[in-house]
């Protein structure tokens, strides 16, 4: 037999048995961490970013903004909701409306106060699906 060929049939019976027994084990590198411990460190960090909700609602009925909104609409249910792009509105059961700019620290809290109580389930609007009750 041809000694070429005969290397050729053995390099492609090898790469075929290769393909057919599976994909080469996976080898972590240097560094590398198992998912559980990955997992275990996405948490602990974003609940030290998340503030506690009344922490949060606390810091939002401090904004002037805020403030001067809700005491325009004494007496009134305010609800907050997100917007599709990434702002925020206040609104009231008067029918007053605040929109708050994506920009802004402001719409950064209600955002936060927003996905904490969708979190916990707190908080929600009964009369307004997709809000989120400040005051009421």
């Amino acid at each position: 037999m041809n000694p070429v060929l005969a290397s050729s049939l053995i390099q492609v019976g090898k790469s075929l048995v290769d393909r057919i027994s599976g994909p080469a084990p996976v080898s972590f590198k240097e560094g590398d961490k198992p998912f559980s411990v990955e997992l275990q460190q996405e948490l602990t960090s974003s609940s030290k970013v998340e503030s506690s909700t009344s922490a949060l609602r606390q810091n939002l009925l401090r904004d002037p903004q805020i403030k001067s909104f809700m005491e325009q609409n004494s007496d009134c249910e305010i609800y907050f909701q997100k917007r599709a792009d990434g702002s925020s509105q206040i609104l009231s059961s008067s029918g007053a409306v605040l929109t708050i700019g994506k920009d802004s620290t402001t719409n950064q809290l209600i955002h936060q106060y927003f996905d904490q109580c969708m979190k916990e389930g707190i908080c929600l609007s009964p009369h307004r699906p997709g809000s989120v009750l400040l005051e009421g």
